[in-house]
């Protein structure tokens, strides 16, 4: 079966014909596990999408929120999310169209929450800096882009302190960097060019949610790290054709949905340019039928292709 929506409303897809039905926040309120996608866009400004972001809710509350790219802010607003009620901030690189709105998601965020928010991200490279100099660059008192929001590095302004643990990207093993009484969440390192990037996996109870991030799709202990979730969110920028060197094509996603046994796929991260563009081609929404295609050709399960505010329950 595949799945296509828009807002609050989805349409299935099946042999039987058409049904609509409600995918509004009383989905996500009511549900004892959900997962809503805010944003499934990419770095392009391309239909009405926001850029990368992810909340799991837990009885009625946002628990996780993985990412805040371009436009997070304000589907974290129209979600009904509280960042009183997180137990963690997930970070999975820091390429804007992921972290972009972390100073519109903190400011003022000590009005809402006096005790610190666990913050997790990348190790860093040569290319990159590791989650936590990046954040003292953005907060830090001093010389940063934001000093009003020193308060998250523990200064004196504005902004709910956070506990920021850099995760190794180069482990071979899963990190784990949180246990509650609700969920768990680990993180394993993926290849993503030469930017140091994270995907997360939650459990809760007997469900489990892989946020897959950008990835190309060539470590094969990410299947491991997949194996028999609940759902599987993996990032679909590109189409086939594509020689870019960061983005898993069409055909690896269905390979890798196949081969970790999972139940449902969530198609994001969907990219595309103007058709006038010299690479149009390249991207998912140049031709999302096509692209949704080879996925079908190695993936028999549940098949959702992402819009914003999306909230799907998770059982």
């Amino acid at each position: 079966m595949e799945l296509r929506f828009r807002a609050s409303l989805v349409v299935l897809l099946c042999l039987g014909g058409v049904a609509v039905v409600d995918a509004g926040q009383d989905v996500c309120r009511d549900a004892p596990v959900a997962v809503q996608v805010l944003g499934s866009g990419g770095p392009f400004p391309r239909d009405g999408r926001a850029s990368s972001s992810y909340l799991v809710w837990i009885d009625g509350r946002t628990r996780l929120l993985v990412d805040a790219g371009g436009g997070a802010f304000v589907r974290f607003g129209e979600a009904g999310a509280r960042i009183e009620d997180l137990s963690l901030l997930a970070i999975s690189h820091l390429h804007p169209d992921h972290v972009s709105d972390l100073p519109a998601l903190l400011w003022l965020s000590q009005v809402f929450r006096t005790a610190p928010l666990p913050f997790v991200g990348p190790s860093g490279n040569d290319s990159l800096p590791p989650v936590d100099t990046f954040l003292d660059r953005l907060f830090g008192e001093a010389d940063s882009a934001f000093p009003i929001l020193s308060g998250t590095r523990g200064g004196g302004n504005a902004g709910v302190r956070l506990d920021v643990t850099a995760v190794d990207v180069t482990a071979a093993e899963p990190t784990l960097v949180l246990v509650t009484a609700e969920l768990s969440v680990t993180a394993l390192g993926v290849p993503h060019g030469n930017v140091p990037t994270i995907a997360y996996r939650t459990e809760v109870g007997g469900t489990s949610v892989v946020f897959g991030s950008d990835q190309t799709g060539a470590n094969p202990a990410f299947v491991e790290f997949a194996r028999g979730a609940t759902v599987l969110v993996m990032h679909f920028a590109v189409t086939e054709a594509t020689d870019g060197p960061r983005h898993a094509r069409p055909s690896v996603v269905g390979q890798i949905a196949r081969d970790a046994g999972v139940d449902t796929l969530v198609l994001s991260h969907l990219s595309g340019l103007d058709p006038a563009h010299p690479r149009y081609g390249d991207f998912s929404l140049s031709d999302l039928d096509a692209s949704v295609a080879e996925v079908r050709a190695s993936f028999a399960g549940n098949l959702i292709v992402a819009e914003d505010l999306y909230c799907l329950p998770v059982e």
